[in-house]
């Protein structure tokens, strides 16, 4: 598929009479980030003193598709959807954030996959356990004023293993890879979008948000983990999450509640030395 052809699909796919997704659409052939993007409308609105609409962006191509920690997101040309949004919040529910746009882009995902999408705390989406999307949410907060929210999310559709990023700590995979029904760019864009859309109707209550997301969670309790906090790697014993969604970690009966950062399974041989200490 061409661009032409994506947007002319996008545009006769598009949702109507559905309030909660943004009347304002740009969709680009080709951009470095669709975060970035919004970033400099966000700047624009700012210099205009002008209130800031909601707003969608997509991209058929980044250059310079951007993850967690800066890392580059695999962008080719009509295989993923590479999607932003941007939000007016209240700061006290920018917490349920992550968690309801993470849960509702799960659920987006689930009639393509064989088994239910996943949740790798903080925001990497698994299919199968193998990484097949990303959530990155980046907040201007304006002291006595809402927050600015951009939420940018990439879902891999067509790649191939070759188009991939070497493996990580979690290799990562396609809905082309994992074997689903087949689904257009355009369709896919707007089930996910309109999933995201669905659970930001619940946001500021973290109760939902919380327990909504616990049901995604790829970590069991009990589970080792390792942990980047206050610069250093912690090895502990995942205790589940808090009422704000933090996640919290027993590290030698000390509990830690992150709330941002990442973990990964801890290795095999950490679990085994503490286990004949």
């Amino acid at each position: 598929m061409d661009f032409p052809d994506y947007l002319a699909e996008l545009l006769r796919l598009r949702p109507h009479g559905t309030p909660e997704i943004p009347d304002n659409l740009m969709v680009l052939e080709r951009t470095g980030s669709t975060n970035q993007l919004a970033r400099a409308v966000i700047a624009d609105y700012e210099r205009e003193c002008q209130a800031l609409p909601d707003a969608l962006f997509l991209a058929f191509e980044q250059t310079a598709g951007r993850g967690r920690l800066g890392r580059s997101w695999s962008s080719p040309p009509g295989l993923g959807v590479y999607a932003s949004r941007t939000l007016s919040v209240e700061p006290e529910r920018l917490q349920t954030l992550p968690l309801l746009v993470g849960v509702g882009l799960c659920r987006g995902l689930d009639p393509y996959l064989p088994t239910p999408a996943r949740l790798k705390w903080p925001n990497d989406l698994l299919a199968s356990s193998k990484k097949i999307g990303g959530i990155l949410i980046e907040t201007l907060i304006r002291p006595g004023d809402c927050a600015l929210a951009v939420l940018g999310f990439g879902v891999n559709l067509g790649h191939g293993a070759e188009e991939l990023p070497p493996e990580r700590e979690i290799k990562a995979t396609s809905l082309r890879l994992e074997g689903g029904p087949d689904v257009s760019l355009a369709q896919l864009t707007w089930d996910l979008v309109a999933a995201v859309e669905r659970e930001l109707t619940h946001l500021g209550d973290a109760a939902y948000a919380v327990a909504a997301y616990r049901e995604r969670s790829l970590h069991q309790p009990g589970d080792r983990l390792s942990a980047q906090f206050e610069g250093e790697r912690v090895t502990g014993s995942f205790r589940g999450f808090d009422e704000h969604g933090r996640l919290l970690l027993d590290v030698d009966g000390r509990e830690l509640r992150l709330s941002a950062g990442e973990v990964i399974p801890a290795p095999a041989d950490d679990a085994a030395e503490e286990e004949t200490a």
